[in-house]
């Protein structure tokens, strides 16, 4: 991914000794903050599924970049506008907050309007503020994080995000071939042991949604469309996951989790643009998913 080096756009660069980062300071207020995501991006659905399934909308304003990341980064078009500053790019959302910011310029953000600074781009933590201290502001109110289930629920989501979510990338990312068939067999054994747990249970915490669900149904959703293909994840199909399969259709015929989900836009944000993987950005058509 290209970075910002004091302010300037480095498309030659991959990483930096040193990198600026916001602290997250949110404080619940309505209609003080406008998120940032992108339909795409795994990382910035957790925040986007917690803000859909409490109905937040009427206090956090959202704009989700274009699909495809260009020469300059994460765009905005006239399908996909950035309706609070109008900007062309991400990265001008970045130098607002900071002129000289170097670092990477990721999804999501959180813009604080109040303090025209951003005040999250962590992705885990800004879904865990929005799940327990925005429950006043929720037009469909829902405990995500139980008080008696907290620490649990803290322990499981670091988990999913250390060896399910950035595990798929590890995958799609090896540069050898040892590499690639280790992460692929630890990423495939965590399956495995997802399913004998959904075996028990309708949700990852019982009969009730929780956070937990929130990270690792993103995930899921891009298997079959996006990572079995692109990143190589196919030991074997994700529907020979009985349990995990199951649980994954279940949250997804909920409407305010299917308002989520786009799957020809995150196609396009993956095949699009990572040339490094997919070289002629062709778009596959397919496949045919019996459960949208």
């Amino acid at each position: 991914m290209p970075l910002l080096e004091k302010g300037q756009w480095r498309a030659d660069l991959c990483s930096l000794a040193e990198m600026d980062n916001f602290p997250t300071q949110i404080t619940a207020e309505s209609h003080r903050y406008h998120f940032y995501y992108a339909y795409g991006c795994p990382f910035a659905h957790r925040a986007n599924l917690v803000i859909h399934y409490l109905d937040l909308h009427h206090v956090i304003s959202s704009s989700s970049t274009a699909p495809e990341m260009l020469d300059q980064g994460w765009t905005f078009n006239e399908q996909y506008p950035d309706s609070l500053f109008h900007s062309a790019f991400l990265r001008d959302i970045y130098l607002k907050a900071k002129p000289d910011y170097s670092g990477r310029v990721s999804l999501p953000v959180l813009w604080d309007k109040q303090a025209q600074t951003i005040a999250c781009n962590d992705s885990a933590e800004m879904a865990l503020h929005l799940a327990t201290e925005w429950q006043d502001f929720a037009q469909k109110p829902a405990t995500l994080v139980p008080e008696a289930l907290k620490e649990e629920i803290s322990r499981l989501n670091e988990w999913l995000n250390l060896q399910i979510t950035l595990k798929v990338y590890q995958v799609g990312l090896a540069n050898s071939q040892q590499k690639y068939e280790k992460q692929l067999a630890k990423l495939f054994e965590n399956l495995e042991t997802l399913d004998d747990r959904l075996a028990q249970t309708r949700y990852l915490f019982g009969e009730t949604i929780t956070l937990s669900d929130f990270f690792l149904f993103p995930t899921l959703i891009r298997f079959e469309s996006v990572y079995a293909d692109l990143y190589k994840c196919n030991l074997k199909p994700l529907s020979e996951f009985k349990h995990l399969y199951r649980y994954m259709i279940d949250l997804y015929q909920q409407p305010a989790i299917q308002a989520t989900v786009d799957i020809p836009y995150t196609k396009r944000f993956y095949y699009f643009s990572q040339p490094h993987l997919n070289p002629t950005r062709l778009v596959p058509v397919g496949p045919n998913l019996k459960w949208r």
